[in-house]
């Protein structure tokens, strides 16, 4: 609360309320204040306006403006005093007692110097202009500090939050890389051993039958190579990207190709532009095309075509069509298009998955260089 009364953003709203309540008071209470009158009670208000930065100036100037009020002024100083109080409350809060001490005092003397009433009205009105703004400063400078002080609070709280979620997250990464290396790239290595041998062993054996070896032998091995570098990037985020834009044509290429292999017409137009996507992107468009091509080979029966089109723009656009097989039985409920949707979602984009004329549609959009 005190901070807002007191912060830069206030010094509009301050002022012209300081302004508005000095010119009604002029214009309806005043006893036909002169022009000297106005200009003095104006200039004190206005003035008030340099407590943010130069507190201690602006109470030292307003009470010198009460001054030349009391010497040369018509109708009595009455804007001047709430200005010098209103400075000298203020210098208080910003500054503390060890400057608010000569400004009081400086104040003090001003009304002392104006000799209206007996002894004891001037220094009941000396003391009384100057303590009460000093109080209400400490008032509001302790507010403040404690405000400031709560504020710092929460935020090495929330800082210190953010490090143990940062903690659990590098404790959990650690953990998946572990089991990923320990079991899954165990078994991987098992089974490429195990191709390796039957490849060797069946030398004679259909050319069809040791093609299908050599394709398991090499997509595991390819797989090997996968989990080896998500170990390594679990283990250290700060390591070079899963897929670097620059190759991301080539591993889109052999996702197809792979695809292909399997006995899927696949026909793909991907834009050259793939090379200038962020690495976040890239990876996003890896693994579309993965799952796009996976469920069409994996539901869209034997006949079936599938389309690929990956356009980068403004936006990145990315859509897998498959036609001319049995309608695809994919409900888009799976593991794989719940990952998908989780990283467009990350990158403020949207995924379409579902039916379309015969077959099955996958389509995403996100803008180009979107920070997940």
């Amino acid at each position: 609360m005190s901070e807002s009364l007191l912060g830069a953003r206030m010094v509009p709203v301050r002022v012209t309320l300081l302004v508005g309540l000095a010119v009604g008071y002029l214009l309806l209470l005043a006893d036909d204040p002169s022009a000297t009158d106005w200009l003095i009670g104006l200039a004190a208000v206005s003035v008030t306006a340099l407590g943010v930065r130069a507190p201690l100036v602006t109470s030292l100037a307003t009470s010198g403006l009460l001054a030349l009020g009391f010497v040369i002024g018509d109708s009595g100083p009455a804007v001047a005093k709430i200005a010098a109080a209103f400075a000298l409350a203020e210098l208080t809060a910003r500054r503390g007692g060890r400057l608010a001490v000569p400004a009081a005092a400086l104040l003090a003397a001003v009304y002392l110097l104006h000799s209206t009433g007996g002894t004891a009205v001037m220094l009941y009105r000396a003391v009384t202009m100057a303590l009460v703004p000093v109080l209400i400063g400490i008032l509001l400078g302790t507010a403040w500090t404690a405000q400031r002080s709560a504020a710092r609070t929460a935020a090495d709280l929330a800082a210190h939050r953010e490090q143990q979620i940062a903690a659990a997250r590098i404790a959990e990464r650690t953990a998946i890389a572990r089991e990923l290396h320990d079991l899954v790239a165990h078994h991987v290595s098992s089974t490429v051993l195990r191709v390796g041998a039957a490849r060797h062993a069946f030398t004679d054996a259909p050319t069809a039958l040791l093609q299908v070896l050599d394709d398991v032998d090499a997509t595991s091995r390819e797989a090997l190579t996968d989990l080896r570098k998500l170990v390594t990037v679990l283990r250290d985020p700060t390591h070079e990207p899963f897929v670097a834009p620059s190759v991301l044509a080539q591993a889109l290429g052999e996702v197809v190709d792979r695809a292909r292999r399997t006995g899927l017409d696949v026909t793909a137009q991907v834009d050259d532009a793939v090379a200038v996507v962020d690495p976040v992107s890239a990876l996003t468009l890896l693994r579309l095309t993965q799952e796009g091509l996976a469920n069409v080979t994996g539901h869209a029966g034997p006949l079936a075509k599938a389309d690929l089109r990956v356009i980068v723009g403004d936006t990145v656009s990315f859509e897998v069509r498959d036609r001319g097989g049995a309608a695809s039985t994919g409900s888009g409920t799976g593991l794989g298009l719940v990952g998908l949707r989780e990283r467009l979602t990350l990158l403020g984009g949207t995924l379409e998955a579902g039916p379309h004329a015969d077959g099955w549609r996958l389509a995403a959009r996100w803008p180009l260089g979107a920070v997940a």
